[in-house]
């Protein structure tokens, strides 16, 4: 498929997507949190466990790659 080089680049609207992803994330966890009758410290509470838990994610993964780059040079 030829490209269109009117067309904006993919790599200039993906902080846009992201951004717009994340605002219906949010979204939709605050409404699902609301109706499950959950109040702003819970949601505060499972918002900080889910961050907590995709940092340690990509510690491991960061870790994992470096492990596996120093056995490729040895």
């Amino acid at each position: 498929m030829p490209r269109n080089e009117s067309s904006e680049p993919s790599s200039a609207r993906r902080p846009i997507r992201l951004f717009v992803t994340l605002v219906l994330a949010m979204g939709v966890t605050y409404y699902g949190g609301r109706e499950f009758g959950l109040g702003n410290d819970e949601l505060i509470g499972f918002l900080l466990a889910s961050v907590g838990l995709v940092a340690a994610a990509g510690v491991v993964g960061l870790l994992l790659f470096g492990v596996l780059r120093l056995f490729r040079r040895g």
